[in-house]
C-alpha cells in the first residue's frame, strides 16, 4: 500500500467513519446541475476580501468522452460534499487536464503551488515579494486559500520533503497545521473560543478545497499501512491494475493508469472508508475501459478483457456498505458492456461476454 508519507507518529485514535451520502442510481449529471443551480451552491457564498478573486486556470482543450466525463462529475460531487481530492497517476498530463476542466466548471477563486524537494514549510506559508525595492514576506497561496476560501492546486506532491506532505495531510483531514511563523490555521469551528477573532490563529474558511496532484512513483511515497489516502497502482505488459483505498471522511482519492501495450481507460475512485479496483486488460487492437468508484463503506471491482478488436467496457458504482463487482470480456469484434450499482448492504453482480459482432449489455442495480 502507498500513501502520502507521514512520520512514523502513534496512533492518534481517530475513529475511521464514513457519511451516508444518499446517492440515488441512475446517476445524475453533476455538471448539468452546476450550470442550472450555480446559485444554489454553498460556494456562492464566497467573499473575497484582503485579496483578489484570482482564477488563473489554464484555458484548455478538454474532449468530454463518457468516462472522463463520469469521473469530473464524481469528483465534482466530492468537491460539493466538502472533500479535498487526492489525484495519482502513474506517468503523463491526464490529471492536469481533469483538474483544469474541474476548475473550469467551478469557476471558483483558484490558488497553485508546485512542490519539490527543496520544499520547506516556511516556503510552502509564506513567500517574499519585493515591493519599492523592499522585501516583505506575505502570506503564501496555501495561507491565501485557506483564508479566503480558495481552490487550491498543489502540484507534484510526491516531490516535497515527509515533514511537508505530512502537513499537507493535517491539512486535510484535520483543518488544523502550524504555519513557520507560529501561527495556526485551525478548524473555524475552534476560532469561537477565542471569541472568533486572534491574531495567532487563522480559521479555515468553510469553502477551501485541497486538490493534490502526485505521481506514482515519486518521493516520498512508502510503504504503509492503512492510515490516511492510500493508493496502489501495478502495471503488466498487457494490463493495468489501479486500486484507491479511502480512510478518510475528507479526501477523496483517485487513481489512474494506462498502459502502451493497448488501448486502455482505468480509473478507481474512493472515499470515506471505501475500497475501489480496477483492471483493465487489451489483447491486440480493442479497447477496454474500467471505472470502479466507492463510497461510504462499500467496494467496488470492475475488470474489462478486450481480444482481438473486441471493446470491453466495466462500469461499477458503490456506496454505504454495498458490495458491487462488474466483469465485461470482448473476443474478436464484439461489443461488452458490464454495469454494476448498489447501495445499502446490497450485493450488484454483472458479466458480460461478447464473441464475435455480438453486442452484450448487463446491468444490475440493487438498492
Amino acid at each position: 500500500m502507498l500513501t502520502l508519507a507521514e512520520p512514523p507518529f502513534p496512533s492518534s485514535g481517530q475513529e475511521r467513519w464514513a457519511p451516508q451520502y444518499g446517492i440515488s442510481l441512475p446517476r445524475f449529471s453533476m455538471i448539468d446541475w452546476l450550470n442550472q443551480n450555480s446559485s444554489k451552491s454553498p460556494m456562492n457564498n464566497l467573499k473575497i476580501t484582503g485579496t483578489e478573486a484570482l482564477k488563473k486556470v489554464p484555458d484548455s482543450l478538454f474532449s468530454d468522452m463518457p468516462q472522463y466525463k463520469e469521473v469530473i462529475e464524481l469528483l465534482l460531487e466530492d468537491i460539493e460534499r466538502g472533500n479535498h481530492l487526492l489525484l495519482v497517476e502513474k506517468e503523463g498530463l491526464g490529471n492536469k487536464k481533469i483538474v483544469d476542466r474541474l476548475l473550469q466548471t467551478l469557476d471558483r477563486p483558484t490558488e497553485y503551488m508546485q512542490l519539490h524537494r527543496d520544499t520547506t514549510m516556511q516556503s510552502l506559508t509564506v513567500q517574499l515579494n519585493t515591493k519599492d525595492a523592499t522585501g516583505i514576506y506575505e502570506d503564501s497561496p496555501l495561507v491565501r486559500a485557506v483564508k479566503y476560501g480558495h481552490v487550491l492546486v498543489v502540484d507534484e506532491a510526491d516531490k516535497a520533503p515527509i515533514i511537508v506532505t505530512s502537513s499537507l495531510n493535517t491539512l486535510m483531514q484535520n483543518g488544523e497545521m502550524v504555519l513557520s511563523d507560529n501561527r495556526r490555521i485551525i478548524p473555524k469551528e475552534f476560532m469561537n473560543s477565542f471569541g472568533g477573532k486572534s491574531a495567532s490563529f487563522i480559521s479555515v474558511h468553510e469553502n477551501f478545497r485541497m486538490i493534490v496532484l502526485a505521481s506514482r512513483t515519486g518521493f516520498p511515497f512508502l510503504e504503509e499501512e492503512l492510515s490516511a489516502p492510500l493508493l496502489e497502482l501495478e502495471t503488466g505488459e498487457i494490463s493495468t491494475t489501479v486500486k484507491a483505498v479511502g480512510s478518510s471522511p475528507v479526501v477523496t482519492t483517485a487513481v489512474m493508469g494506462s498502459n502502451s501495450a493497448g488501448s486502455q481507460t482505468i480509473t478507481a475512485i474512493a472515499s470515506g472508508s471505501a475500497y475501489a479496483t480496477a483492471t483493465a486488460v487489451t489483447y491486440g487492437r480493442g479497447i477496454s475501459t474500467a471505472t470502479a468508484i466507492a463510497h461510504g463503506r462499500s467496494s467496488a471491482s470492475a475488470t474489462a478483457y478486450s481480444y482481438d478488436a473486441g471493446v470491453a467496457t466495466a462500469t461499477v458504482h458503490t456506496i454505504d456498505s454495498s458490495y458491487g463487482d462488474g466483469s465485461a470480456y470482448a473476443y474478436e469484434s464484439g461489443v461488452a458492456t458490464a454495469t454494476a450499482n448498489a447501495s445499502g448492504s446490497k450485493v450488484a453482480r454483472a458479466q458480460a461476454i461478447a464473441r464475435g459482432n455480438q453486442v452484450v449489455i448487463n446491468t444490475q442495480n440493487m438498492s
